[in-house]
């Protein structure tokens, strides 16, 4: 068992290696002039898709495998008739690769389904492409921070009681309520006894996780941003800011998902 359990880790390691970016944290909001807008939070694993459809055919191959060795030799199996291949058809589908973490994501909606200001509430399950999370409409930043309060408190046990302001020509997004940073939590605090190198293990394979804020003003242009990672869409008209929460470089520069914005 221990010698099964290294070779899953090696083998593990190498789709690691090839497989890097495959969890994005995609904060998306729309702020026109009278305060109302939409908000949307997606957490994409598609990227993960790959390597899961791999581990499932390693499975079919591992039974095949198990049959070869309980049964002799691969001739006696081709010429006796009485074999059937197994089915890899029956492997059970992994609807959330990152342990439950999607399904938080996209069970957000039913907590905030009521709350005075919030409309249009969405759950986003996309179990084919391992995409979770919620969307829905606000009549106002008020209501919007409303809504992200529940959220915090609900969901990840963490006080917040304003993460967005907008007035006029001013936006700002404060450091609070940072989901990149949760999950970051989530992830590495696995509640188990960690064995030596799994913990580097773990960073090496979300080195390239993002956790990506678009802003979008339509009925403005975004004159200028003071977050470091900020970039201004052709038309002007969007802000994204993209932080990767495990890339060492980026966090020595205190990558923050705060910033302040002056708009035209």
């Amino acid at each position: 068992m221990k010698n099964l359990k290294n070779l899953f880790l090696a083998v593990f390691a190498v789709s690691m290696t090839a497989l890097t970016g495959c969890l994005h944290i995609i904060e998306e909001a729309t702020f026109r002039n009278n305060g109302s807008g939409s908000y949307k939070m997606t957490l994409d694993m598609s990227e993960m898709k790959g390597m899961m459809d791999m581990f499932k055919g390693m499975a079919g191959d591992s039974t095949l495998t198990s049959g070869l060795e309980m049964g002799g030799d691969s001739t006696s199996i081709q010429t006796e008739g009485d074999y059937t291949p197994p089915s890899t058809t029956d492997a059970p589908e992994v609807e959330d690769p990152m342990g439950g973490l999607g399904e938080q994501m996209s069970s957000v909606a039913a907590t905030i389904r009521g709350v005075d200001g919030i409309s249009n509430v969405v759950e986003i399950k996309d179990t084919s492409n391992f995409q979770f999370g919620y969307s829905f409409d606000f009549v106002s930043v008020e209501a919007l921070n409303r809504a992200l309060r529940i959220i915090n408190k609900d969901k990840y046990d963490s006080k917040v009681e304003e993460v967005f302001r907008y007035k006029g020509k001013s936006f700002e997004r404060l450091g609070t309520g940072d989901i990149g940073e949760e999950m970051k939590k989530a992830m590495m605090n696995t509640g188990d006894e960690a064995e030596e190198g799994s913990m580097d293990m773990v960073k090496r394979f979300l080195a390239d996780m993002s956790y990506k804020q678009i802003y979008h003003f339509p009925d403005r242009t975004v004159k200028k941003a003071d977050n470091k990672l900020g970039e201004i869409s052709d038309e002007g008209h969007t802000l994204t800011i993209n932080i990767k929460p495990f890339d060492e470089e980026q966090q020595k520069k205190k990558a923050s998902v705060a910033t302040k914005v002056k708009l035209k």
